[in-house]
C-alpha cells in the first residue's frame, strides 16, 4: 500500500470507489438479460418498417466519438449454423457462429475458411469434394451466410420498440438500389439525408412476402407516398442507449470455437479426411485462443449440457429453431421432407425443454409452432416483469459478463453480448445470397 493511500481515511477510499449512476445504469441493463429482439416474417403480407440510422458509440464523458467508424444504417456479419452430432448420434446440437474474423479482426484467417482452404488444397484433385466443401451449410457444405443487420421499428407495432432486421446480402443490395435512386432523384432539389434512414426525413420501407409453388420471394418498396417519419426525442434516445450492433453481432466465445473445432472434426471424419491434424489449423486454433479472455469459461460438449458462459447451457434457442426453419424455407422443402420433420423434433423438445403450454397438432404448421413458441415466451417476460416470476433476483439467469466497448480492441466476449470489434467488410464483392426468410417478430432473448 503505497504512503498515499495509506493517508486516505476509510471513508475516504469508499467515496472515490463509489459506483455512479452511469455505471449502475450500463450493469443493470447488462444484467438484466433483456436482448435485442429480432424481426421476422414468417407469413406472405406486406410488412412495413422504420429503418434506424447508425448511432456514434458514447465516451465515459458523454461524448459522441466522432467520425463515426462507420456511418449508414446497417453492419455485415457472415453467420453460420453448425449442425453437431452427440457421440451415440442420437442427438443433434445447433450452434450458430459468426466468422471469428468479424470478433478479432487480428486474426490472420477464420477456422472454417482456413479449414475450406486446405480441404481444396490437399484434394484439388477432388472436384466434387471441393464443390462440396464450398456449398451453404444447408447442403452439407461451409460457407457463410452473408447478411446485413439494421435497427427497425414495426410500424405497425412501434410500442414493441427497437428490433433488428437481417437481410440477405442479396436482398440488401437490392434495397441499396433502390435507396440511391431515390436519393439521387431527391438530391437534385438539394443535398438531402439518407431517404430510408435519416433522423427527420426517413421514408416507411414497405416489404412484401408472397409465396408461389412453395418458393419465397421478398421485394421491397421506399413508401414515398406516405409522410416521412420523424423520430421522437425519446426514440431517438432509446437508439443512443441501445447496444451498438456490432455488440449484438460479432460475438464469438470459447462456446464457440469448441463447438467449431467438433464440427469440423465430424466433417473431417464423414468425408474421410484429414484435414483437422494439419498444422495451419492447430496454430489458428492456438490463436485464437490467445485472444478469448481467460474470464471466458464457457465449454461445448456434444454429449449433452454446455455452458456458453451466459444462461449456463448450450440449449437450442428459438433463435436457432427459426434459423432452421427458414433454411429449409429458403431450399424449397416444406414440413413433410426429412429436414422439415428434423425440425419438429427439435420444436417438440424445446417445449418440453422449456415446459411451455404449447399444444402439438398435426393442423399446426412449424411456423405455426415457432409462433406459438414465441407467444408463451413473451407471454412469460411479461409475468416476470410484472412481479409475476420466483427468479433469485440475486444471480439473474443470463448476466453477462464486462467486454470491452472500445471499437479497435480485439478481445472477444466473454460470456454474453457486448462489444465485437473488427475492421468492416462491406462484401460488395460477393455473389449475391439466395433469398432468405426475414425476422417475423420480436425474438425473445438469445442465449447462446
Amino acid at each position: 500500500m503505497s504512503a498515499e493511500v495509506k493517508m486516505m481515511s476509510a471513508l475516504d477510499i469508499f467515496k472515490q470507489s463509489q459506483e455512479t449512476f452511469e455505471d449502475a445504469k450500463k450493469k443493470s441493463n447488462e444484467e438484466s438479460g433483456n436482448k435485442t429482439k429480432y424481426f421476422r416474417l414468417s407469413q406472405d403480407g406486406t410488412f412495413n418498417v422504420r429503418i434506424l440510422p447508425l448511432a456514434p458509440v458514447i465516451d465515459k464523458d458523454g461524448n459522441p466519438i466522432l467520425p463515426m467508424e462507420r456511418q449508414g444504417y446497417e453492419y455485415p456479419v457472415k453467420e453460420q449454423v453448425l449442425k453437431i452430432k452427440s457421440p451415440d448420434g442420437k442427438k443433434t446440437n445447433y450452434v450458430s457462429v459468426c466468422n471469428a474474423k468479424y470478433a478479432f479482426p487480428k486474426l490472420e484467417k477464420d477456422l472454417i475458411d482456413l479449414y475450406v482452404e486446405l480441404v481444396c488444397d490437399l484434394y484439388a484433385d477432388d472436384e466434387a469434394l471441393c464443390k462440396k466443401v464450398k456449398e451453404t451449410s444447408f447442403n452439407g457444405g461451409l460457407r457463410y451466410d452473408s447478411k446485413r443487420s439494421m435497427y427497425i421499428f414495426d410500424m405497425d407495432k412501434r410500442s414493441d420498440g427497437l428490433q433488428i432486421l437481417q437481410l440477405s446480402f442479396s436482398q440488401y443490395r437490392e434495397l441499396e438500389e433502390r435507396k440511391l435512386k431515390l436519393w439521387e432523384k431527391l438530391n437534385k432539389n438539394g443535398n438531402v439525408p439518407c431517404p430510408i434512414s435519416s433522423i427527420a426525413d426517413a421514408f416507411p420501407l414497405e416489404i412484401t412476402r408472397t409465396t408461389e409453388k412453395k418458393k419465397t420471394q421478398y421485394s421491397f418498396n421506399i413508401d414515398t407516398i406516405s409522410p416521412k417519419d420523424v423520430l421522437t426525442e425519446d426514440e431517438v434516445q432509446t437508439l443512443l442507449e441501445a447496444p451498438r450492433l456490432p455488440e449484438v453481432l460479432y460475438r464469438y466465445t470459447r462456446y464457440h470455437l469448441e463447438a467449431t473445432i467438433a464440427f469440423l472434426e465430424q466433417w473431417d471424419e464423414t468425408a474421410g479426411l484429414n484435414v483437422m491434424k494439419e498444422q495451419e489449423i492447430q496454430d489458428c486454433i492456438d490463436q485464437i485462443k490467445l485472444l478469448i479472455p481467460a474470464s471466458d469459461q464457457s465449454h461445448f460438449n456434444a454429449n449433452g449440457r454446455s455452458s456458453d458462459g451466459g444462461n449456463g447451457d448450450g440449449a437450442m434457442t428459438l433463435d436457432d429453431l427459426w434459423d432452421m426453419y427458414e433454411e429449409i424455407e429458403k431450399a424449397g422443402l416444406d414440413d413433410k421432407s426429412e429436414e422439415g420433420q428434423n425440425l419438429r423434433t427439435a420444436i417438440k423438445e424445446f417445449i418440453e425443454d422449456n415446459d411451455l403450454d404449447v399444444r402439438i397438432s398435426r393442423t399446426r404448421t412449424n411456423a405455426d409452432l415457432l409462433g406459438d413458441i414465441q407467444d408463451a415466451l413473451e407471454e412469460a417476460e411479461k409475468k416476470e416483469n410484472n412481479g409475476g416470476g420466483k427468479k433469485d433476483e440475486d444471480e439473474p439467469e443470463d448476466a453477462p459478463a464486462d467486454e470491452p466497448q472500445d471499437a479497435h480492441e480485439d478481445e472477444a466476449p466473454a460470456a454474453a453480448p457486448a462489444s465485437r470489434r473488427t475492421t468492416r467488410n462491406d462484401d460488395t464483392n460477393e455473389p449475391a445470397a439466395p433469398a432468405r426468410a426475414e425476422r417475423r417478430a420480436a425474438r425473445p432473448i438469445r442465449r447462446r
